[in-house]
C-alpha cells in the first residue's frame, strides 16, 4: 500500500509551520483507512502539533524528530500506549493525552524537564512513573478519571513549582503525610476516591486555598461534614491540623516540637490577615517580583522602536482563576469587551487589553515595533499564520465588502480598529522568547496564547498610545471586575445542591471572599532599566477592596 499523502502535511512542509491542528472527520476517515502521513514528523520547526478527535490509535517513534515541539495535544483519540521517544522532546512545556485509553506512561517520562501543565484525565493510567519527581518545572497536574491507587510519586520535593493536582474520580486510598513537601501546593482535588484518612502534615500546605475531598468515606464524622458542606479550606485544613493523622514519630516523640509548631501557625495566621494577606478577607493580594516563591516571574523587555507608534505598555499574571465554573469563562471575556468600547478605552483608540495563558508563552518578552511584512502571526481564531501586512489589507477588504453588503457607512467587530494604525511604517507587535508573536495591538492576539476555560493563570497587557496612566487606570478596573467575578457563588449542580462556593465566611461568620492573586510584571527598557512595574504600590487603589502586598 502506498504511503499516504496528506494535503495538511505537504502545505505545512511547503510554508515552514510552525503550529499544526489536524481535527475533525476528514483527518479521521484519513487516518482509519490509510494511516498517518509519516512526513508529518518531518515537520522539525514545529512548535504547536494538535491531532485531536480524530481516532489516533498510535503514535509513530518518529514523533521524537520534533525537536523545537512546546506544546502537544493528542486528547480525545484511542491511544492504548506511547512511545518512549516521546520522552526525547525536550522543549515540551504542554503535553495534553486527555480522554484516550492510555494504561501506562513510558517509565522515562522525567526526561520532559520543561515540562510545565500535563494532562493525562480521562484514561486508565494504574500508575504514575517514579521519574515524574524529576519534572521541576510542572505546575500543573490532571490525572483524573484514571485507575490510580496513589499519588505518591507526586508527592516529592522536588516538584518545587507543583501548585495544583487534580485527581478525582480514581481508587485513591490514602494522602501520604510527603504532601507537606510540595510547598506552593495551591489546589488538590481528590475527590471521589477512597480516602478514609487525611494527613496533619496537609494543613503544612501553607498556600493551599482550594482542597476538594467529596464523595470519600472519610472515616471522621466532624470531618467529613466539613469536607461535605464545602466550609472553607481555613476550616478544613484546622481541623486537619489538630485532628488528622500524624506520622507514628509526632505521636511519640517530641510533644514540645509539636506544640510549637501548632503556636507557629497560630501566629502565621494571626499575621495573614494583616501584613501577608494570606486571609481571605485579603480582596486582592500581590505578589512581588522580588519573592522567592514566585517561579512564573515574567519580565517584558521595551524596544526604542516602539516609541514612535504605541509608545505605552503595563502588564501583570492573575493567578488562580477558575474560568471553568460555570458561565465564569463568558463572564469574563464580556468584561473585557464592555472596557474597551467603555469610556476609559473608547473603542480601543485609547487603551487595548490582551490576555494570554500563562503556560503557553516563554519569558522574557519583547514588545517591539517592525514593517508590517515582518510581522507573523497566527490570529485569533484563525487556522494559518500571515503577516501583519497581509492580515490588515484583508480584514480592509472584508470590512469594504460588508459596508458594501449591509449597505452601512460603519463596520463592527475588530474591522473597527483598522484605522488606528493609519499611516504608520511600523505596527507594535508583543514577542515571546523564541520570537513567536503572541499579540499585534491594538488589532488581535496570537490563537497559540489563547485563554481558555482550563487556563489557571493569565498573563495580562494593556498597551496604549496615549499615556503610561491610562494603561494603568485599564489595568486597575479590569483587576476590580475579576474580583467582581470572584465573588459570584458557584453555579448549582443537578441536584440542586450548592457547589464550592467562591465566598466562605471567616471565624466571626462574616462573608468574605477568595483574595484575587496579582503578581507583579516589570517593562525594562534596551538597557535594563525599569519602565514600569504593576501593580506597584500607587496602583489598585479601588474604594470597598483591600490591598495585601
Amino acid at each position: 500500500m502506498a504511503a499516504p499523502v496528506w494535503e495538511e502535511v505537504s502545505q505545512a512542509l511547503a510554508e515552514n509551520r510552525r503550529e499544526l491542528v489536524l481535527t475533525g472527520k476528514e483527518i479521521a476517515n484519513k487516518i482509519q483507512k490509510h494511516g498517518v502521513d509519516n512526513r508529518l514528523y518531518t515537520l522539525n520547526l514545529l512548535n504547536f502539533l494538535e491531532i485531536s478527535a480524530v481516532e489516533l490509535s498510535e503514535v509513530s517513534n518518529d514523533i521524537g524528530n520534533l525537536e523545537h515541539l512546546v506544546n502537544l495535544v493528542l486528547r480525545s483519540n484511542k491511544l492504548t500506549s506511547l512511545p518512549d521517544s516521546i520522552c526525547q522532546l525536550k522543549a515540551l512545556r504542554f503535553l495534553d493525552l486527555s480522554r484516550n485509553q492510555l494504561k501506562q506512561l513510558p517509565n522515562e517520562i522525567g526526561d520532559l524537564v520543561e515540562l510545565h501543565t500535563v494532562d493525562l484525565s480521562g484514561n486508565e493510567l494504574e500508575a504514575i512513573p517514579e521519574s515524574v519527581n524529576k519534572l521541576n518545572h510542572l505546575t500543573l497536574c490532571n490525572i483524573s478519571s484514571n485507575n490510580l491507587s496513589t499519588i505518591d510519586s507526586l508527592l516529592s520535593a522536588d516538584l518545587v513549582h507543583l501548585s495544583e493536582i487534580i485527581a478525582s474520580g480514581n481508587q485513591i486510598d490514602h494522602l501520604s503525610s510527603d504532601v507537606s513537601n510540595l510547598h506552593i501546593l495551591k489546589k488538590i482535588d481528590l475527590a471521589s476516591n477512597k480516602i478514609q484518612e487525611l494527613p496533619a502534615s496537609l494543613a503544612e500546605c501553607h498556600k493551599l486555598r482550594d482542597l476538594d475531598f467529596k464523595s470519600n468515606p472519610i472515616k471522621d464524622r466532624r470531618l467529613a461534614k466539613l469536607i461535605q458542606q464545602g466550609k472553607g479550606h481555613k476550616a478544613i485544613l484546622d481541623y486537619v491540623h489538630s485532628h488528622g493523622v500524624k506520622p507514628e514519630s509526632s505521636e511519640k516523640g517530641q510533644p514540645q516540637k509539636k506544640d510549637k509548631k501548632k503556636g507557629g501557625r497560630k501566629k502565621k495566621a494571626s499575621e495573614s490577615a494583616g501584613d501577608t494577606g494570606d486571609d481571605l478577607a485579603a480582596m486582592i493580594r500581590v505578589l512581588s517580583v522580588r519573592a522567592d516563591d514566585c517561579a512564573d516571574n515574567v519580565e517584558v523587555l521595551a524596544s526604542k522602536a516602539v516609541a514612535s507608534v504605541r509608545p505605552y505598555i503595563v502588564c501583570c499574571i492573575v493567578k488562580d482563576v477558575d474560568l471553568a465554573q460555570g458561565n465564569m469563562f463568558k463572564r469574563f471575556i464580556t468584561a473585557q469587551t464592555k472596557l474597551h468600547d467603555g469610556p476609559l478605552c473608547a473603542k480601543r483608540t485609547k487603551a487595548t487589553i490582551a490576555t494570554h495563558d500563562l503556560c503557553l508563552i516563554q519569558s522574557p518578552l519583547k514588545y517591539d515595533a517592525r514593517p508590517p511584512q515582518q510581522i507573523e502571526i497566527l490570529p485569533l481564531g484563525r487556522k494559518q499564520h500571515v503577516t501583519a501586512e497581509y492580515l490588515v489589507a484583508r480584514l480592509h477588504k472584508e470590512a469594504e465588502d460588508l459596508r458594501k453588503q449591509m449597505k452601512r457607512s460603519t463596520v463592527s467587530g475588530i474591522h473597527k480598529y483598522l484605522d488606528l494604525l493609519s499611516g504608520h511604517e511600523t505596527y507594535p507587535c508583543l514577542l515571546d522568547k523564541e520570537g513567536q508573536v503572541i499579540s499585534f495591538p491594538p488589532i488581535t492576539n496570537s490563537d497559540i496564547s489563547k485563554i481558555s476555560k482550563s487556563t489557571t493563570n493569565i498573563f495580562i497587557e494593556v498597551t496604549s498610545s496615549t499615556d503610561l496612566g491610562t494603561c494603568k487606570k485599564v489595568m486597575d478596573t479590569l483587576m476590580e471586575k475579576m474580583v467582581e467575578l470572584s465573588m459570584s457563588k458557584t453555579p448549582t449542580n443537578q441536584d440542586g445542591e450548592d457547589e464550592e462556593a467562591a465566598t466562605n465566611q471567616d471565624e466571626a461568620g462574616v462573608s468574605v471572599s477568595r483574595p484575587l492573586i496579582v503578581q507583579q510584571v516589570r517593562v525594562l527598557d534596551e538597557d535594563g532599566g525599569l519602565k514600569v512595574v504593576y501593580p506597584s504600590r500607587t496602583d489598585l487603589d479601588i474604594q470597598g477592596i483591600k490591598v495585601a502586598r
